[in-house]
Order: C-alpha cells, then sequence, then structure tokens
C-alpha cells in the first residue's frame, strides 16, 4: 500500500535524513560501489565500510538494455570489472527492529520487546551511455527510468522520468532530488525533476509495502538514479 502525500512527503523527508546513501563512482577499470554521505551532502560519515554480502545484485548493461558479462570482485569496496553503459546494485543491510533499548538490525523474532520493524532493500542505478531501450526497466525493483536522454541535458533543465515496481508504473511514489522531496509521480508513474546543479546527479524514490514473513512489519525499499551533467 502506498503512501500519498502529505504522508508521503513527510515519510521521504524523515528516511533520506537519517539513512546512507549508495552511489557508484566509475574509473577506467570499471565501477565501485560506495556507502556513506559523500553524496547527498547529510550528516555523519562520508564514506562507510559494508560486508560484500550486502550486496545481492551487481549487474552491468549495454545501451541496448542488454546484460554484459562483468567480473564483481569478491571484497569491499564491491566492483564491477567491465564497460558498462547502465550499472544497477542491489543492496541490503537487511531486519531492523526499534525497541526500548534502540534499533536494532535484528528481525522482529530476535529483538525481544519491538515497537516497529522492516526489512530495507535499497538499489542504485548509474548511467553513463544512453540507448532508447534504456527508458524501461531493467528489473523487477523498484526502479527509477528516464524518459529520455539524461547525458544531453543542462542545470535548469527537467528530467522526465517513470518509477517501475515489478516491471509496472508505480503511481503516488514521492521523489526526492538530493535527499529533498519533489513531487510524487502521476498514475502512469511519471514525473518531472528540475535538475538544480552541475555534475553528479542523485535522485532517490522510496516506498514500503506490508510484509508478511513474520520477520518484519514491513518492507522499505529505496531507489536511486545517477548520472553525470558537464561541469
Amino acid at each position: 500500500m502506498r503512501m500519498r502525500p502529505p504522508l508521503a512527503l513527510l515519510f521521504l523527508a524523515s528516511l533520506t535524513a537519517h539513512a546512507h546513501d549508495l552511489w557508484v563512482e566509475r574509473d577506467t577499470s570499471g565501477l565501485t560501489l560506495r556507502y556513506g554521505h559523500e553524496r547527498s551532502g547529510h550528516g555523519g560519515a562520508r564514506v562507510l565500510e559494508y560486508a560484500p554480502e550486502q550486496v545481492r545484485e551487481a549487474l552491468c548493461h549495454d545501451s541496448d538494455g542488454r546484460p554484459l558479462k562483468a567480473r564483481v570482485s569478491p571484497t569491499w569496496p564491491v566492483r564491477l570489472l567491465a564497460d558498462c553503459a547502465v550499472s544497477l546494485f542491489v543492496f541490503s543491510t537487511g531486519y531492523w527492529s526499534k525497541t526500548p533499548q534502540g534499533t536494532k538490525n535484528l528481525p522482529k523474532t530476535e529483538a525481544g520487546t519491538v515497537f516497529d520493524s522492516w526489512l530495507s532493500i535499497e538499489s542504485v542505478k548509474r548511467i553513463d551511455a544512453w540507448g532508447e531501450a534504456l527508458t524501461r526497466p531493467l528489473t523487477q525493483g523498484l526502479e527509477l527510468t528516464p524518459l529520455e536522454n539524461p547525458l544531453r541535458l543542462k542545470p535548469g533543465d527537467k528530467l522526465h522520468l517513470a518509477v517501475f515496481q515489478a516491471g509496472r508504473p508505480a503511481a503516488g511514489v514521492t521523489v526526492a532530488y538530493f535527499g529533498q522531496p519533489r513531487g510524487v509521480t502521476d498514475r502512469d508513474g511519471r514525473i518531472n525533476i528540475a535538475l538544480r546543479r552541475p555534475g553528479f546527479q542523485l535522485i532517490q524514490a522510496s516506498i514500503e509495502t506490508p510484509l508478511a514473513d513474520g520477520k518484519a512489519d514491513r518492507r522499505v525499499e529505496t531507489a536511486a538514479l545517477q548520472f553525470e551533467l558537464p561541469q
């Protein structure tokens, strides 16, 4: 059950104020998944170490949306060693429970007295080259998909994008730009986001749905879209 504004705006504002961010850095040999607060400007450690097994998927695609073979490094930081037009990482810190003693990284079945619990799933997609096939989602998870070539835009332009979940447009999803909510997707899952700065771009969306696995009350899924504009 997706949340509608104004609750959706408050939910995402609270989530992005306390959560860490994922981002992907590119160099000549491949792409590196980072975790922390360096890109969003939130307080806290700029770059944090994470367990490689928290990366559930590391995907590499060409500009036609076709998957490419890529070697994935087994140690931190996780790297895709390939020339990807699009890279996508799915990451999870697992189950979390809010208790009288504080928030614990445990399912509610192991955390004692629990006020709230959730499963955290995060993903990040970076676009470095464009093709029309990339207007469609690459996965069945929550995903932000440009409806035009974002690499041709400049600061001040609006990016037209769509949010998908399970391969279908997702209505009523709040979308943020560098952690600041900018609006909610329409019935076709679409929204326009003004790009306000040069260089690295960070657009995020998040939804929560009930979870019936007995380990948490809800699933919180966050997706990020990243690309770079000319400086």
